[in-house]
């Protein structure tokens, strides 16, 4: 059993900062491990690529000056879109404006506490056919984590959306996404360094083949369902969704881009989220008997519910500690539309900023023991 008080895995800050080709060279394989001790501690961060400046906005004043109250000024990123749109269309991970505000007045419904609530039984049933799988293999055998994470969030995603798992067409629409999402562990460095949009990127075929397969796979599933009077879905509300203020609906086309969004974001951030988890409680024996303790006591031996999740506040405590130290998103861009000033530092249009998760819930101007995994805090 591993000491309760042992640090979770983690790379080492870098003593000093890299040279920018360097620190693009090395976030080809891990976008975290470029960080220097400074960013651990600095509110804001600069660096020159070439072409164009980068910022990193790391308070939470920062990062909400970028995000929210100057959004007007920060534009999704020109690498983000390009590395998203032949996947998501203009679907809200990479619209704007006037876009944005009316994809996001038509979905929000579908998040709502009701909504989630309604589902909420689909959720718990594909949990305990998970646990009963697992306590039907032999006691020697070896259970691969994250594997089985992804397998349960696409089954709840598949459930969720659609009503049912699919068949086939779940297996060619996650092996697009997978394929998709290989694509994007990869840095954009003309992008990063300002070079030219008419450069050729290496990945795009693979994204145009993989999106082209999600294609194919999302346009036959919406039209057999406008075919069909089915219902209780994600896809169902979002066909019948309308926007609160002109009454106006989702084309064929923007269902597919947003079916794309909520599979994007519900399928591997939430099976990294819980593999984190999970591997936290492992290494945390304390944690892990304190959770299951509250566990069994609010529900007693019988399945968890909906109304059950204000009633387990530590479990809630452990996710969210997990979140912190292993955000499944550990970096958020945004390009410059316009002259600004950030944390006192002059931000000129078209410059690069970044919001980092990652550096943010370690920061040590933020958090006491910020490496520690510790519930309570």
């Amino acid at each position: 059993m591993v000491a309760t008080n042992c640090l979770p895995a983690a790379p080492q800050p870098r003593r000093k900062t890299l040279p920018a080709i360097a620190a693009l060279w090395v976030a080809r394989r891990n976008l975290i491990a470029v960080w220097p001790k400074e960013a651990y501690a600095a509110p804001i961060l600069a660096q020159r690529l070439l072409f164009r400046d980068l910022y990193v906005a790391n308070t939470p004043d920062a990062a909400r000056h970028v995000l929210v109250s100057r959004a007007d000024a920060y534009r999704k990123s020109a690498v983000m879109v390009r590395a998203l749109r032949p996947l998501v269309g203009d679907g809200i991970f990479v619209s704007s404006g006037e876009t944005w505000d009316r994809h996001r007045r038509l979905m929000a419904p579908l998040f709502s506490p009701a909504s989630v609530r309604a589902f909420a039984p689909a959720m718990v049933d594909l949990a305990l056919e998970t646990v009963n799988r697992w306590r039907d293999l032999a006691p020697e055998a070896e259970i691969e984590v994250s594997a089985e994470m992804a397998r349960l969030t696409a089954s709840v995603v598949c459930r969720t959306l659609f009503s049912d798992d699919l068949g086939a067409r779940a297996t060619d629409l996650l092996m697009g996404f997978e394929r998709y999402q290989a694509t994007l562990a990869q840095v954009d460095f003309a992008g990063m360094l300002g070079l030219p949009s008419w450069l050729p990127r290496l990945p795009a075929w693979r994204r145009r083949a993989a999106a082209a397969l999600i294609d194919r796979v999302l346009e036959s599933i919406i039209a057999r369902r406008r075919a069909s009077d089915a219902g209780g879905d994600l896809l169902s509300l979002l066909l019948e969704a309308r926007d609160p203020e002109t009454g106006g609906t989702l084309d064929a086309r923007q269902i597919r881009d947003e079916l794309s969004v909520i599979v994007l974001a519900g399928h591997e951030t939430t099976a990294n989220a819980l593999s984190w988890a999970l591997y936290l409680l492992s290494e945390h024996p304390q944690v892990a008997g304190r959770l299951r303790d509250e566990v069994d006591g609010v529900l007693a031996g019988r399945p968890p519910a909906f109304d059950d999740l204000p009633r387990l506040p530590y479990t809630r405590m452990v996710l969210e500690e997990a979140l912190r130290l292993y955000p499944p998103v550990s970096v958020i861009s945004r390009e410059a539309t316009a002259d600004d000033v950030l944390c006192g530092k002059p931000i000129k249009a078209g410059s690069l900023v970044l919001v980092v998760p990652w550096l943010l819930h370690r920061h040590r101007r933020l958090w006491r023991d910020p490496d520690r995994f510790d519930p309570e805090r």
